[in-house]
């Protein structure tokens, strides 16, 4: 169902800038905020002219795939022009903003105005294929020639019984759907769902940011676009986050270590590893550090993989499994 092949034009973009997709739904896309910037605006104007930042967001979508079992997904963001823009435009950097309109498919009973409201999605996707698809779309992403570095976000609050929306849901389906095949990748986690829930950054309907709140989710995006990389040391057979760490998750050549969940690791073998780090107490963030190359457990000899980008840090993720041409998981 991924696998279909199509043509999508070249983006001419400024060579020397790093081209940031923000890929979503109509959080990002600027629902009921036409005439006023929407946060991917906001965005470019706080990294500047370094930067390109192109907004993909499309109203209503969901990062469930093309099925589902009523048959075709008619919101599915697998199927739009702008997820096929997103992968033409080569970006440095992917902002995943998805996951508002899959808590529908866990949205039962709902009460509105004194009346139950009917919903045709719920009950029309598992769990277990949501954790399948959002995974498709991270190797997606990462697999494209410019290895992008990738930020998952955690979903807002969202709270609408009358489009089947609730914050109910979201926090206890689609955010530890998201944070666990995030984790499971090794890619960048924004807490948005803890960081952007202030009632004045929302429209009358609950769900989207308002002109206040499109400049202020920008700030939050760009405050983890731009935060310094966490940074880990080898001493001998241990390698070590440096500075803060409120919980850390290492990966060896691109594959999780089983276990593997302190701010210290003790190694048996070379390799290229990473950590995924907590990088504040209050919200549920999580940055990826720079790779370091382990080639001596004995003496400590290390070296700091080159990065192709000085403002991007992509990484290709070694997959596990076979894909097809979109990534996704063919075997």
């Amino acid at each position: 169902m991924f696998g279909k092949k199509f043509i999508v034009a070249a983006f001419a973009t400024n060579a020397l800038a790093a081209n940031v997709a923000c890929v979503g739904n109509s959080i990002t896309e600027g629902y009921g905020i036409w005439g006023d910037k929407k946060y991917p605006d906001h965005l470019q104007e706080m990294l500047g002219s370094d930067y390109s930042v192109t907004n993909f967001g499309v109203s209503s979508m969901t990062f469930a795939g093309e099925k589902i079992k009523a048959g075709d997904n008619n919101f599915s963001y697998w199927k739009t022009e702008k997820f096929k823009a997103a992968l033409a435009s080569s970006p440095d950097i992917v902002v995943i903003e998805l996951g508002t309109n899959d808590s529908k498919y866990f949205t039962d009973k709902c009460i509105w105005e004194g009346a139950e409201k009917y919903n045709y999605l719920y009950g029309q996707c598992e769990i277990s294929q949501l954790h399948a698809d959002y995974e498709a779309l991270i190797d997606t992403f990462a697999h494209l020639p410019t290895s992008p570095e990738i930020y998952a976000t955690l979903q807002p609050y969202s709270n609408n019984c009358d489009w089947a929306i609730m914050d109910t849901a979201i926090v206890s389906q689609i955010n530890p759907v998201i944070k666990e095949t995030a984790m499971e990748k090794g890619v960048n986690i924004i807490d948005l769902h803890t960081l952007f829930k202030t009632p004045a950054w929302f429209l009358d309907d609950s769900v989207h940011p308002n002109a206040t709140g499109a400049q202020e989710l920008a700030k939050i995006v760009n405050k983890y676009v731009t935060m310094a990389k966490p940074k880990i040391a080898q001493n001998g057979v241990t390698l070590s986050v440096q500075g803060d760490a409120y919980a850390a998750r290492w990966y060896r050549d691109g594959k999780m270590i089983e276990g593997a969940d302190k701010a210290s690791l003790a190694i048996s073998e070379t390799g290229a590893y990473r950590a995924l780090v907590k990088v504040e107490e209050g919200n549920d963030s999580w940055l990826l550090s720079d790779e370091i190359e382990v080639t001596n457990l004995n003496g400590g000899t290390t070296k700091i993989a080159p990065k192709r980008n000085k403002k991007a840090q992509p990484m290709l993720r070694k997959l596990h499994h076979r894909v097809d041409v979109k990534g996704r998981r063919a075997d």
